[in-house]
């Protein structure tokens, strides 16, 4: 035991430890400098603004950005021209890491189907907010003479009358023929009509 104290204290074995410490100091900064040059550790880059780029042009974009993207879902929207980006996470100017995948919502270049809904004997009101609510359009709208006085009369698309229940592409035109009732029309045919007889004539 005598020796083994008198061992730890000579310069051999403080030479040998402090050489040890140093080459484990030196392998801990070269294995901290790998895992910061694999996972780019401080470097950053500005997300880019993908909002009104075609689908088609993307690659092209993100040549130069240091960042990739992935197309999650796309987005039926009428006002906007298919097939563009109209969201993206993270936004625009962000700063996140190189290489970093940026989620896109681009618009769909086909419109969603859809069951044509009953306007037909709903007033002309009612219809309208129908057409816009299921996002669809209204078009012409004709009147005719009729029974009713601002009623659906028929509801047509493309020229032709289309029944409830047959599939339609949202953002479509609807026509309408809603009926107009004159004051001097009658559906009962005029021979039919009975007509008072004043009692002061007999």
């Amino acid at each position: 035991m005598k020796e083994f104290f008198e061992y730890i204290k000579s310069k051999v074995f403080l030479k040998h430890l402090a050489l040890s410490i140093i080459s484990l100091a030196v392998v801990l900064w070269i294995l901290f400098k790998l895992l910061a040059v694999y996972t780019h550790h401080g470097e950053t880059a500005e997300v880019p603004d993908f909002k009104g780029k075609a689908i088609s042009e993307l690659d092209k974009f993100v040549a130069d950005k240091n960042v990739g993207y992935l197309i999650i879902d796309s987005i039926y929207s009428p006002e906007e021209v298919p097939g563009i980006v109209i969201k993206q996470d993270p936004e625009a100017k962000s700063l996140v890491k190189h290489n970093r995948i940026i989620y896109l919502y681009v618009t769909s270049t086909q419109a969603p189907q859809m069951a044509m809904p009953k306007l037909v004997d709903r007033s002309t009101r009612q219809a309208v907010f129908m057409i816009e609510s299921y996002g669809l359009k209204v078009g012409k709208i004709t009147e005719i003479t009729g029974d009713c006085k601002g009623c659906v009369l028929e509801q047509y698309f493309n020229g032709k009358k289309i029944m409830p229940g047959d599939a339609i592409k949202k953002g479509s035109k609807i026509d309408l023929t809603v009926g107009r009732k004159e004051e001097d029309y009658s559906s009962i045919p005029s021979d039919s009509v009975a007509t008072a007889t004043n009692p002061e004539e007999n």
